[in-house]
């Protein structure tokens, strides 16, 4: 399978649950059409995006709308700012293997190809284990609840803070990443949307944006055109090492 055989549609904007039902849909098509898909969106507004397995925590929708996503991981603060990708490949593709692990390498490698490319500085992806703790302490609890507090297989890291943040689901007929990439980390609305301190300094580090790291940040088309150019040639490269 040709990397070129990635489907990249326009970048999508809407509301939040509009968005991730979209995706759900161009997931469950991937039965019928095993052409790996690079799905760019934005969110038109802001909204608390919950984990698959966060379904138990007490979260104030009062002020924000509260959405729960496909994928599992910890809760994001989706806004206008955070540029999302959901990447799917179906059963069967060079990247899909049996490990989770094995995927979210490939997908974390090319967001740091591309935004390398793009001259953002220092960047590493995390190659270790999860550092999310759910049955921890209190303090654990906590911060696995916040996606960005934590690090998982192939995100992406700036100086010990998480620019890139990946959560995966699978089908029998194949699996999707979906990914988040900060602007700025400006974690107070979903610290307090869980109750928690907004001012935690904890948290307030654990994460960092593009307009953070560089003075003179790369756009959003700019972001999609180099990250989407990676993954093509990463699975390029790929098919090539296999063939010879």
């Amino acid at each position: 399978m040709s990397a070129r055989a990635w489907r990249v549609p326009p970048l999508q904007t809407g509301e939040p649950a509009r968005l991730l039902a979209d995706g759900i849909a161009q997931f469950d098509r991937l039965a019928d059409d095993p052409t790996p898909v690079l799905r760019w969106y934005r969110s038109t507004v802001p909204a608390i995006v919950l984990g698959r397995g966060q379904g138990a925590l007490t979260v104030d929708g009062d002020a924000v709308e509260v959405v729960t996503r496909f994928s599992g991981g910890g809760a994001v603060w989706l806004s206008p700012d955070v540029l999302a990708l959901d990447v799917l490949v179906p059963t069967g593709h060079p990247w899909a293997g049996d490990r989770l692990t094995e995927l979210f390498d490939h997908v974390g490698q090319a967001w740091l190809a591309g935004l390398t490319a793009l001259g953002v500085p220092d960047l590493v992806r995390h190659s270790g284990p999860s550092t999310a703790r759910r049955r921890g302490t209190t303090r654990e609890r906590l911060l696995a609840a916040v996606c960005y507090a934590t690090r998982g297989r192939g995100e992406i890291i700036w100086h010990d803070r998480k620019l890139v943040g990946l959560a995966q689901r699978r089908r029998r007929h194949g699996a999707m990443v979906q990914c988040g990439l900060l602007h700025r980390w400006l974690p107070q609305t979903l610290l307090a949307g869980l109750g928690a301190d907004p001012g935690d300094a904890e948290i307030g580090h654990a994460a960092a944006g593009l307009a953070d790291i560089c003075a003179d940040p790369p756009s959003g088309d700019e972001v999609i055109a180099a990250v989407s150019q990676a993954f093509a040639d990463a699975l390029d490269a790929g098919a090539d090492a296999s063939a010879s």
